[in-house]
């Protein structure tokens, strides 16, 4: 009897193992994902990202070479970051086995036309960049809340590495593609896409 209990026991753990090895080879053989520190940014929020974000998109995601500070993008007028420029550098940068690239940064960003933005991605090249420093409670004055912290970070990854996969706004509230207008907006939707949304992305 205990003979047939390890054989069995055996067996199911090489099952396992040969599925494991079969979902990474299946990422592995698609495309990737890769992630890029504009500046300085803490590693665990790099670990973080790189492990959800495979979760969500069921694709190899790695940690790509860190770029540097984004002087060139800053405007000491507003005290912010051009986020546009930063995608222009990104472009610029030969992201090797990367089909797709999310820089983060921990930097206020902005476009012309908006106070601020929490992230902007470009459709076409598959390059898209998101911000930290507003997605903190102690930006608001408020007590600090790790845990927040990542859903919101996260919630703004989802959402401009959608854009790549020429994702458009949705109006659904609850889908992470709806636009955040305000924190406000970020804190309601959920990190997964809507129906709509999921099936538009399992057609790229």
């Amino acid at each position: 009897m205990r003979v047939y209990l390890l054989i069995l026991f055996f067996a199911v753990l090489s099952l396992q193992c040969k599925s494991q090895n079969e979902e990474i080879a299946k990422m592995k053989s698609d495309e990737t994902i890769c992630l890029t520190a504009v500046g300085e940014v803490d590693k665990d929020m790099l670990i973080f990202l790189q492990t959800e974000l495979q979760k969500v998109f069921k694709k190899e995601v790695k940690t790509a070479m860190a770029l540097e500070n984004p002087d060139y993008a800053y405007n000491p007028e507003r005290d912010q970051y051009h986020s546009s420029k930063i995608l222009e550098r990104m472009k610029k940068e030969k992201f090797k086995d990367c089909n797709r690239v999310l820089g983060v940064a921990d930097v206020d960003l902005y476009v012309p036309s908006l106070n601020f933005v929490f992230g902007e991605a470009d459709f076409y090249d598959r390059v898209a960049v998101i911000s930290l420093v507003r997605l903190r409670q102690e930006y608001y004055a408020l007590p600090e809340d790790d845990k927040l912290f990542q859903e919101r970070v996260l919630k703004e990854a989802v959402h401009e590495l959608g854009h790549t996969y020429r994702l458009r706004h949705c109006p659904d509230i609850n889908c992470v593609m709806h636009f955040s207008n305000s924190l406000k907006d970020t804190d309601i939707k959920s990190p997964n896409f809507c129906p709509q949304c999921k099936s538009k992305l399992d057609q790229k």
